[in-house]
């Protein structure tokens, strides 16, 4: 996934934009994105944007390179070597299997770890002692008082 920090009234943006749709068309494994750093700010300050054009090379959630200004060659070879080289192919730093909604179940192992996490949580709840038992029960039947009073 790219997010090139672009604004379009800054010369060098408008020079580099016609690689940026051609590099997208052409690696359609790789997610584009445009972002104004002036409607986005939060983003810009994220990814220390100082300059632009910047281009935010992110695998998930993690910044794995960046190009600042409208150096085509430099922009081209940083794509290619995070898509793997060829265009359209799944790797590289943008390799894995993505789920989709209403698709096929979550993985076993998955499944198996959130039941495991839901019990452990459940086990603590009921293992508590008298007092804490008193305590909480009180406590919503002064919630369900409060709310039925209002």
């Amino acid at each position: 996934m790219r997010i090139p920090t672009c604004q379009y009234r800054c010369g060098p943006c408008h020079a580099i934009a016609p690689t940026f749709e051609a590099l997208s068309k052409q690696y359609t494994n790789v997610n584009f994105f445009k972002c104004d750093v002036d409607a986005a700010k939060d983003v810009a300050s994220l990814y220390r944007v100082s300059a632009m054009p910047t281009f935010i090379f992110l695998k998930g959630s993690t910044k794995v390179d960046q190009v600042r200004g409208a150096d085509r060659a430099t922009l081209e070879s940083t794509v290619r070597r995070h898509a793997g080289g060829s265009s359209g192919s799944s790797s590289s730093a943008f390799s894995g299997r993505g789920q989709t909604l209403g698709g096929a179940q979550a993985p076993v192992d998955l499944t198996k770890e959130a039941t495991e996490t839901l019990n452990k949580a459940a086990s603590r709840v009921t293992n508590l002692d008298s007092q804490a038992g008193v305590f909480l029960a009180l406590v919503a039947a002064y919630l369900v008082f409060w709310y039925v009073s209002s």
